[in-house]
């Protein structure tokens, strides 16, 4: 489903109205259908929806924002970028889970968002031997599983993940902390051009936006919702690695750590996630693999059809499909009561039920067969 460039056009203004953020500006194109109607509603209605009150309605109302809006979007067209409303078929599923997803993303190369199996590869920025030669380990073992692997293209854990990747024929996306316009850092511009065309560059910032430190946790939470799992490879104590694990946490993401020496500063932000029980741990891709049930390597699925009329379901899929009934949405809640499994695993089968074109996922969490 293509999103049209006005609509598009002003999502990138309501977002950018101080005080709505994604959460609140997705409350308000859910309420009242669109953002444009967001725009074209009076004042006083906006006022009655909760989190807006009179001077975020007069704010909305004289949306200065949008010749700054209508800009951007030229400045996207004018460089080939591609840019990812929520409501778009493109948009990552898993992502749009997530509450606080952005309204938009603006990306460059193939951008397989939505691969059957995606692992978000993390860790230190000054990575040891040690590190890489597990993230080499890691990458290679996830081959024969057609696995996007996603990271942030940053010094260390981040940019061996994807050179790695990119050796072993897996695509790879980096997620950044700014706008593309520039690479960050600029060491690794000649890795970013090779992901392009099996994978890519993905990023919430306006296209000239700098690499400023407070956009960096925010990258964080789009690595951390895009992803089925989390790996921290290599990680100090207070690594910003840590706040991704935190963030997949919060989004009911598996997340695994590697163990290093107990004396190992390096490691010890990964020792502390898994006392914590906030990570599991693993010593290789087998463990990761077996933890997440892939029980054998498949080939990519070619992207949903229309007019499917027999389904090729796995067992628990199967199970899940009949569990939904016919003429009204389920939550996710109401599901884990009904089958059992925990939420990560109803996670990944109803992400592959979708994908197979037999559920369809509403906001809120709401699931109903297609």
């Amino acid at each position: 489903m293509g999103i049209s460039q006005t609509e598009i056009v002003y999502t990138l203004a309501l977002q950018q109205i101080p005080g709505i953020g994604s959460l609140l500006g997705r409350k308000l194109i859910e309420r009242l259908g669109s953002a444009e109607a967001v725009f074209r509603t009076p004042a006083y209605r906006l006022e009655t929806t909760p989190g807006i009150g009179p001077l975020l309605a007069q704010a909305i109302k004289q949306h200065q924002s949008l010749s700054a809006a209508e800009s951007e979007w030229n400045k996207a067209e004018k460089h080939g970028l591609r840019i990812l409303h929520f409501r778009d078929t493109d948009f990552p599923a898993r992502l749009r889970q997530c509450t606080d997803h952005p309204l938009v993303l603006f990306g460059k190369g193939s951008l397989p968002l939505n691969a059957n199996r995606v692992v978000a590869v993390v860790g230190t920025r000054g990575a040891s031997d040690y590190g890489r030669m597990l993230t080499e380990q890691l990458v290679r073992g996830l081959v024969p599983y057609n696995v996007l692997v996603l990271s942030g293209l940053a010094y260390g854990i981040d940019i061996h993940a994807h050179r790695q990747a990119l050796a072993a024929g897996l695509p790879t996306v980096a997620v950044l902390g700014h706008g593309l316009s520039r690479i960050y850092p600029a060491a690794h511009k000649s890795t970013s051009e090779k992901m392009l065309e099996a994978g890519g560059l993905l990023t919430e910032c306006w296209y000239d936006t700098g690499p400023d430190r407070e956009n960096f946790p925010k990258r964080n939470r789009i690595v951390a919702g895009m992803a089925d799992a989390v790996v921290v490879v290599e990680a100090a104590e207070n690594g910003g690695a840590l706040i991704t694990a935190t963030m997949a946490n919060d989004y009911n993401r598996d997340v695994y750590a590697f163990p290093g020496r107990v004396t190992d500063a390096g490691h010890a932000g990964c020792h502390k996630l898994v006392m914590q029980n906030k990570a599991a741990l693993i010593g290789g891709a087998h463990d990761l693999i077996t933890a997440m049930g892939w029980a054998a390597p498949v080939q990519e699925q070619p992207a949903a059809r229309q007019g499917v009329l027999f389904l090729d379901l796995e067992p628990d899929e199967q199970k899940l499909y009949d569990l939904l009934p016919f003429n009204q949405a389920i939550s996710i809640d109401d599901l884990i009561l009904l089958s059992g499994w925990s939420t990560s695993r109803l996670s990944h089968l109803l992400l592959a039920l979708e994908f197979k074109g037999a559920v369809r996922a509403a906001p809120g969490k709401l699931f109903s067969r297609m």
